[in-house]
């Protein structure tokens, strides 16, 4: 089997792995412009040299409690563009096989989320490996397109 990279992230104690080549960059958290009306997991959007990029709460995307502490903002690349996640902190980038990764839940009764692709074994941890392209919901991904169009 192949071995895959991820960038790992924490959410609390929670472990989450995106795909390396989907991760355009990590940036320290920086002050966002709010938008009136959008959804709360939606904290608004930032300049990337000249473009605006979208930032999402992966706290709120993933129905988690809140916090106030500042975090940092993983940049990834979907279909729709480029958007911004924020999370508590990035642990760095590991290295699984692919192998390792058990895509099939006994517990959600072989039904995941779209953007939850499956659980991998990393040594003692467990890493929720993540589907970019389904982390934007499909409302938002459809605003996206018609942004970059």
């Amino acid at each position: 089997m192949a071995e895959l990279k991820f960038v790992v992230f924490s959410l609390g104690t929670e472990l989450y792995g995106l795909p390396i080549e989907k991760v355009e960059r990590i940036l320290p958290e920086m002050g966002v412009t709010k938008l009136p009306r959008t959804p709360k997991m939606f904290l608004g959007v930032f300049d990337l040299r000249g473009d605006t990029i979208p930032v999402l709460d992966a706290r709120a995307r993933f129905e988690m409690k809140s916090h106030e502490e500042s975090g940092t903002f993983i940049v990834i690349m979907t279909e729709a563009g480029r958007c911004s996640l924020r999370v508590d902190r990035v642990d760095g980038i590991r290295s699984i096989d692919e192998a390792d990764i058990q895509e099939e839940m006994g517990v959600t009764g072989g039904q995941l989320d779209d953007f939850l692709v499956g659980v991998a074994r990393d040594g003692q941890d467990l890493i929720v490996v993540l589907e970019p392209e389904a982390i934007l919901p499909s409302s938002m991904r459809t605003k996206m397109e018609k942004m970059a169009a």
